[in-house]
């Protein structure tokens, strides 16, 4: 059962979906975000929304992630920057001469060593393509991100600048990542000089930040610790994990930036008046934090004194960490850009540890009330108990290939979660999964259901909910009614929670009609058990309708 705090939250109607963003207030036109689902792009196009922008998130994903169609003006999807003719035609639809784009697509340090080659392709490749298209619709602006991946051994290991990059055109930066980089740099110089072009750059260094997923970095060293940390002391009684392995000298210093603050220093590079822009090629480090591996570790026992590491050095990953400065100048973009960090790494540490234990608690209730047997693994019985008790395979059956809907479900869940095929899914195995899966993702059209395979468990003990089946609609419809009138919408909490508990089964289609002319949106709904008693409310989430029948919820970024 869900505490009485928690479950006391006034419950608010918007007469829109678009009214949970900012309206757009600039007007120097749209901001074309490029790589948008990536770790960067997703918090820059947020921050670009919530700065008053209008923004228009594209990505070479087919479908754009429903978090981000919640915060942009628009999203493209299938947009490969390695295409010259899908470009183009993004441009032509969506852009013009007052568009400000940010090419956010190119790989990561070890991704690029493992295949320069298909990296080059959407790195140097892609950046001429995309001036090619705003030259076409008579863009100017063009913001990427460069890397202290650019930095070779030459270069200051302490204060060092974009400028020192344009200054020393020729040294060595140790990496075909590096040499990448330098050549969107000299791209984007030779659209200034020759086009009239306004191409802006930012030095980053490894970002920093809670999410449960990133790419295969050098720096991102850092949150892999910080993720196993949680798993070396669980507070939920499940099996604990290994030490964690540094790949990197542990002595080693590398400048870091928390994401909050990058996002600030990113907007302020675009938002700068291009003639208060003093650096060269207007190119900006943006400065955060430095640290070595042994100061975050010693950090993170404060949060988890058990912590234990041991070293296995990665080729690339020691080479690039010895390459590149340990920290950035901050002069500049204080001066140019009004920016300066502000979370160090104890903050740092904290916040991104809180977002792992918050999302480890909800997994380790789901592992739990699937364990059956209580032996902190999952088999394929009671996975398929599950998938049978929540009806995740619904429809009519077809029996010609000699499998039972349920069946199909199952096989593909232990083909996901049982990554060394042994028959057993342990927790680390499961908690590795949900990191960036769900049953959406599993099931095949014909076989879907409401349902999202972690909030399954956790509904029928009061957790959170996704979703709930088509039979209980009428029935939430019936206990949300007392609530979306307009004249209760803005009750106090006490009051909303008493009367939730007061709830009486009613015959009522008020609110589904409220829905269907609205599109509302919530930030409480009520939890019933498989009976149909009202259990409480769950803070947060945002109804919408369910292709498949009934209603269903979800919590919003």
């Amino acid at each position: 059962m869900l505490s009485p705090r928690s479950l006391t939250y006034a419950l608010r109607l918007s007469s829109s979906a678009s009214a949970s963003r900012p309206l757009s207030t600039k007007s120097n036109g749209s901001t074309l975000i490029i790589g948008a689902a990536g770790a960067v792009g997703k918090r820059l196009c947020a921050a670009l929304s919530e700065s008053g922008h209008r923004v228009i998130a594209t990505d070479r994903m087919e479908e754009l992630p429903d978090t981000l169609k919640k915060i942009v003006d628009t999203t493209v999807g299938s947009i490969d920057v390695t295409d010259p003719g899908r470009l183009r035609r993004l441009f032509r639809e969506h852009a013009d001469e007052n568009t400000t784009v940010w090419n956010l697509a190119a790989p990561l340090s070890v991704e690029t060593a493992m295949d320069p080659a298909v990296a080059e392709a959407v790195t140097i490749g892609g950046m001429e393509n995309v001036i090619e298209a705003m030259q076409q619709v008579g863009a100017r602006k063009i913001c990427f991100t460069d890397s202290i991946g650019s930095f070779g051994a030459e270069a200051p290991r302490s204060g060092a600048t974009a400028r020192w990059l344009t200054e020393n055109p020729t040294q060595d930066p140790g990496s075909d990542y590096g040499l990448q980089k330098r050549g969107c740099r000299e791209l984007m110089a030779k659209f200034a000089a020759e086009k009239g072009g306004d191409p802006r750059f930012a030095v980053l260094p490894g970002v920093l930040h809670s999410e449960p997923i990133w790419g295969n970095g050098t720096t991102e060293y850092a949150l892999d610790a910080l993720l196993a940390a949680p798993h070396q002391a669980t507070k939920h009684g499940l099996p604990t994990g290994d030490a964690f392995v540094c790949p990197v000298d542990p002595d080693v210093r590398m400048p870091m930036v928390f994401v909050d603050d990058l996002m600030r220093g990113l907007v302020a590079l675009q938002e700068a008046d291009e003639a208060k822009l003093n650096e060269p090629q207007n190119g900006y480090c943006i400065p955060g934090l430095s640290f070595t591996p042994n100061e975050l570790f010693a950090e993170i026992r404060k949060h988890h004194p058990g912590f234990g590491f041991r070293v296995e050095l990665d080729e690339n990953m020691n080479k690039f960490a010895n390459l590149w400065p340990d920290e950035l100048a901050t002069d500049e973009s204080m001066r140019d850009l009004g920016y300066e960090p502000k979370i160090g790494l104890s903050d740092m540490v904290a916040n991104v540890l809180s977002g792992h234990e918050t999302r480890n608690e909800l997994t380790a209730k789901a592992f739990k009330a699937m364990d059956i047997e209580q032996d902190g693994k999952l088999d394929r019985l009671e996975l398929e108990y599950y998938v049978k008790k929540y009806h995740l395979a619904t429809g009519r059956e077809d029996y010609s290939n000699g499998r039972v809907r349920a069946d199909i479900v199952v096989d593909k869940l232990m083909e996901e979660l049982d990554t060394d095929k042994d028959g057993i899914v342990d927790w680390f195995q499961f908690s590795e999964w949900n990191r960036n899966n769900s049953i959406e993702k599993i099931r095949p059209a014909e076989t879907q259901a409401p349902w999202c395979l972690l909030c399954l468990p956790l509904y029928s003990s009061g957790g959170w909910p996704i979703s709930f089946p088509s039979a209980m609609t009428e029935k939430m419809l019936e206990l949300l009614h007392d609530f979306c009138s307009d004249d209760k919408a803005h009750e106090t909490n006490d009051t909303v929670m008493e009367k939730a508990t007061m709830v009486k089964s009613q015959e009522s289609v008020a609110l589904k009609k409220l829905l269907e002319a609205r599109n509302a949106h919530y930030s409480v709904f009520p939890v019933v058990d498989d009976k149909g008693a009202l259990l409480g409310l769950v803070p947060g989430l945002v109804l919408k309708k369910n292709p498949q029948g009934g209603m269903m919820t979800r919590r919003p970024p």
